[in-house]
């Protein structure tokens, strides 16, 4: 905090010090005593509390008192502030002002895997916690006037570079030594999923990021617990100092502001900070309003930059193809964000980080006039901005005792007002003089009988014209000082021809004086005030009219959005063609009833229950919903962790993106879920995610807790990283039996960290108060769940020689493969397959597009099949995953495969190999109404998914997609005209930057934070 003032007590002009200390020959600075009173104005000593006709009364950097009477000590100075305002100094709680800093650069050009440890770092290069920024801070004057000229005196502060950025500090803007600014030392610690500045490679994905700072985040509580430990003769304590992780002791004192670039992003930084019981503040991605619930829900308070977008270019009609609905109605939607948050009562700070100073006023009212209100902007701006900023003790009201940060303004600052001066500690910062605004104002002045109206106004300096009738003469060197106003006009239309110079005097309300014509004649001048001096102008009050929009808000909001969540249907198909994927079969002119989101019967002829909706299935055909073993759908940020050898800590749970239209795509195929899986980039990749194809809802409830853990293996060239270029020389393995021997060190390094874990488990109470606790590490408590067969693998395959080497590694260690997937040359070691109990799942006829699969065939699934193994065909491609269907019939033309087992390929045995078919993958009494109604059979090439449920709510409906092609192509060329004909607003704001990721695929490398460029091997 800021310092108290200092004692030094003098005897006969001597100061006494301890002896024990010198101090340098500097002269003391003697603290400004003087009381300053501002009189008659209008204060907001807090955002809802507001006084009229009150006097602030100000000694030296502070507050002294606020006067309701007006009743000023005499031996203060008075400064009348009739008509005008003041607000408490604003506060912009992110920033990186005063911190003049940069981290060494890196220039090496291969990937680097770890770092110089230097005086207790961390690790991984983007861990900053042990920095506390206020060892750096100066004051910068002419940035600070960027703030200052927009009302803002203080700021929170830090260097915004990495995952952990470190600790910030909250300073003043005044001109003063860095000592006397700082107002907090020691404020939030400062994260995010960008690593910044560092070059070490990993992570290069979002599911990394989030993987590194849950494993700091547990590292430090860990370390924090067992560091001061005293350890045993025969279990000694050899942590090493880490200043990283011991800086991340009591997180939820110190608190965090956290950046993430997307909503979606935001919302995992409040889940991922959850796990350790930590609640953040969260810098705004200004999308909020579109998922508000389940904001408002995680309960966060939020960081506002005002960064409304400019309108996406739609001039030209073949680009504006390209713009995606969701820009369109985000540009329109924008400015709501601050009033949606208000209403649904989450709290937040404005700053003034993402968009230029001269920006920052316009946006704000563009946010007042989309419906917020006054007292929550001035919130915003002050108390909310001050408790995050963590100076709400000192900054933030006009209290006594607080800090003279103030800023006085004429008229209604969030309307039409102005700001005249900002006070920085005490100090006066002048945008406009007061002095002179005695003057401004609207005058009838008579010269000879000849009435002319006087405008007169304050910009950067005094502009005036004179108007006689609809002529209108602009003033020229206009000025005004004590009392005394100046200036020269050209009156030909009045007769009075050249340069003729005026002196004026005021008094009160007139202005009386002289005008000397171009000839020398002396002409008497008065001038009378016709406006009101005492207040601003006052605008007639209007109803605010609430804001109207073309675009329309929808889940998830981009195009084809449901506008309200689907609910379940209780549901009577009637006389349908149902393929059972059971032992069953097919069977015809079959019933079948839903109930509560599970079949409920299944037969000829049934009784339809009272109130259940009935659909004439004569014609059509009911199956169990496709389900795809292998997908790379709705992923943000990544789809490989490629970095290191072994990831199992990434999961792709972290970043389920459930905006991806992809779902909805899948769903008009019949599709209602997936696994998706970490890409093939590593001999060890990350765990899976199992979802249900529930369009609209959020990334939380589309996953499907029922179905079992697993994760992504891979074999062959992309482990190898075979193609991947010269810079990729050092990682291991390069070779086949590199995967293997990585296969096995994992395994072996996973069973003693058990073996650990056990012991330490075992020992007494006692003894744990001495002894050091493991380290949870996630990498390994993954590949552990393996070997406690809580987690199944998935392994990238194609090769047959391949296959049977990791059959060999997983009976060394006793344990089962679930599905070998792709595996191209399965056909060769099916019987191996069959044996160990290893499902299949695989491409109908992809060959030939590298080396490892010349000996693919498409008479696979076949062969396979014959021999027991349990096959199945998976999309691998967000295109192919809507024709799965057709993909599965593929087998009967390649090698007269039944229908009925074609057709189980990709529903109940991929439901086998996720380890959900108790749940889904089959037409039977009691399992989820997972469920498509077909146009004709289900294996054509003409049959049309035109309904489909998921848990017995209905997520796709032909009819209604035709109805919503319509409304899309419409709102799009609403919000296109909104824009063409909204002129110079469309231009205001931040340049409009669109933002896409890549289309997924097994072998897509994409470095999320920007240091290589995109690639696929």
């Amino acid at each position: 905090m800021i310092n108290k003032s200092k004692v030094i007590t003098t005897i006969a002009g001597a100061t006494l010090v301890s002896a024990n200390f010198a101090y340098a020959s500097v002269p003391i600075v003697q603290p400004n005593n003087k009381l300053t009173a501002y009189t008659h104005a209008t204060i907001y000593v807090a955002p809802n509390k507001q006084l009229k006709n009150a006097t602030l009364l100000v000694q030296d950097n502070r507050v002294k008192a606020i006067l309701k009477d007006n009743n000023v000590p005499t031996d203060a100075f008075a400064v009348d502030l009739t008509g005008y305002t003041i607000y408490p100094g604003f506060i912009d709680p992110i920033s990186e002002y005063s911190i003049n800093f940069k981290y060494p650069e890196n220039k090496a050009k291969k990937p680097i895997y770890d770092i110089k440890r230097i005086g207790g770092n961390a690790e991984n290069s983007a861990i900053h916690s042990e920095m506390e920024w206020y060892s750096v801070v100066e004051p910068e004057t002419k940035k600070a006037k960027a703030w200052i000229e927009n009302g803002f005196t203080s700021v929170q502060s830090a260097k915004l570079d990495g995952i952990i950025q470190g600790r910030g500090v909250s300073v003043s803007l005044s001109n003063n030594i860095a000592n006397e600014i700082i107002y907090n030392a020691r404020t939030n610690q400062f994260m995010s999923f960008n690593k910044g500045s560092s070059k070490q490679d990993y992570p290069a994905s979002l599911m990394g990021s989030i993987a590194l700072l849950r494993q700091t985040l547990s590292d430090a509580n860990w370390y924090n617990a067992n560091y001061s430990k005293s350890g045993t003769v025969s279990s000694p304590n050899n942590i090493e100092f880490n200043a990283a992780l011991e800086k991340l002791n009591n997180l939820d004192k110190q608190k965090i502001i956290f950046e993430a670039k997307n909503l979606n992003s935001q919302l995992r930084a409040a889940r991922l900070l959850s796990e350790f019981e930590l609640s953040p503040i969260q810098v705004a991605t200004g999308k909020e309003y579109s998922r508000i619930d389940e904001v408002k829900a995680l309960n966060y308070s939020l960081v506002l930059p005002l960064n409304f977008p400019k309108a996406p270019s739609v001039i030209d009609a073949d680009a504006a193809t390209e713009v995606s609905l969701a820009d369109l109605r985000h540009w329109e939607r924008a400015p709501s964000n601050p009033a949606a948050l208000e209403k649904s009562d989450v709290q937040f700070a404005f700053t003034m980080k993402g968009i230029q100073n001269k920006d920052f006023w316009p946006q704000l009212k563009k946010a007042i006039d989309a419906g917020l209100s006054k007292e929550a902007a001035l919130a915003a701006l002050t108390t909310n901005a001050a408790e995050i900023a963590q100076i709400d003790d000192i900054a933030g009201q006009l209290k006594p005792g607080y800090m003279a940060d103030f800023v006085i303004t004429k008229g209604d600052i969030f309307e039409d007002g102005k700001i005249y001066s900002v006070f920085t500690q005490g100090q006066e910062h002048k945008f406009a003089d007061r002095n002179k605004d005695q003057v401004v104002g609207e005058y009838q002045l008579q010269i000879n009988q000849l009435d002319f109206s006087l405008e007169i106004e304050q910009a950067k300096k005094l502009k005036a014209d004179l108007t006689i009738g609809e002529k209108q003469v602009p003033l020229k060197n206009v000025k005004f000082k004590s009392g005394r106003l100046t200036f020269t006009a050209d009156l030909m239309d009045a007769g009075y021809a050249g340069t003729n110079r005026f002196v004026l005097w005021l008094d009160k309300n007139e202005l009386s004086g002289r005008m000397e014509t171009a000839s020398g004649e002396i002409v008497n001048v008065a001038a009378a005030r016709t406006d009101d001096t005492t207040e601003p102008k006052a605008k007639e009050k209007e109803e605010k009219e609430a804001t109207e929009y073309v675009s329309k808000l929808t889940h998830p909001n981009v195009g084809y959005g449901l506008a309200a969540l689907p609910k379940s249907e209780n549901l009577h198909i009637k006389n349908a063609t149902i393929w059972t994927s059971e032992k069953d079969g097919v069977l015809e002119n079959t019933d079948i009833i839903i109930a509560d989101g599970k079949i409920d019967e299944i037969g000829q002829s049934l009784s339809t229950p009272r109130g259940y909706k009935v659909i004439d299935g004569t014609g059509k055909h009911v199956t169990a919903g496709i389900i795809d073993e292998h997908s790379h759908i709705a992923i943000n940020g990544g789809v490989n962790e490629g970095t290191y050898s072994v990831t199992s800590e990434v999961r792709i749970g972290d970043v389920v993106n459930p905006d991806d239209v992809s779902i909805y795509r899948a769903l008009a195929g019949g599709v209602t879920s997936a696994q998706l899986l970490h890409g093939s980039a590593n001999p060890i990749g990350g765990q899976a995610q199992y979802i249900k194809m529930k369009w609209g809802e959020t990334a939380e409830n589309l996953k499907f807790d029922k179905a079992q853990a697993s994760i992504k293996f891979a074999l062959g060239e992309n482990v190898k990283q075979t193609h991947w270029g010269d810079k990729y020389s050092r990682r291991f393995p390069k070779s086949r039996m590199g995967v293997d021997t990585l296969f096995r060190q994992t395994f072996e390094a996973a069973k003693e960290y058990q073996a650990e874990k056990a012991q330490y488990d075992d020992l007494r109470r006692s003894s744990k108060r001495k002894v050091v606790a493991p380290r949870t590490d996630y990498r390994l408590d993954a590949v552990s769940e393996i070997l406690n067969d809580k987690r199944d693998i998935h392994i990238h395959s194609y090769i047959g020689s391949e296959i049977l080497m990791f059959l060999e590694v997983a009976k060394a260690y006793d344990f089962k493969v679930k599905t070998f997937t792709h595996v191209l040359e399965g056909y060769k070691v099916a019987e191996e397959l069959a044996e160990h109990g290893a499902g299949a799942s695989t491409f109908s006829d992809w060959w030939a597009y590298k080396f490892e699969v010349y000996d693919a065939i498409p008479q696979n699934t076949c062969l396979m099949n014959n021999k027991g193994v349990v096959t199945s065909i998976n999309s691998d491609d967000y295109s192919m995953q809507r024709r799965l269907n057709q993909e599965a019939a593929k087998s009967i033309l390649y090698c007269d495969m039944s229908e009925a087992d074609a057709w189980k390929m990709v529903t109940i045995n991929p439901a086998i190999q996720l380890g959900v078919e108790k749940y889904v993958g089959s037409i039977k009494e009691g399992k989820m109404a997972d469920i498509v109604l077909w146009s004709s059979k289900p294996l054509s090439v003409y049959a049309r998914a035109e309904k489909v449920w998921v848990e017995g709510t209905r997520y796709f409906d032909k009819e209604q997609d035709l109805k919503a092609q319509k409304d899309v192509a419409a709102e799009r060329q609403a919000l296109m005209q909104k824009i063409l004909s909204s002129g110079q607003k469309a231009k205001q704001g931040v340049p409009f930057i669109p933002k896409k990721e890549p289309e997924w695929h097994c072998e897509t490398v994409y470095h999320a934070w920007g240091e290589h460029s995109q690639h696929s091997h």
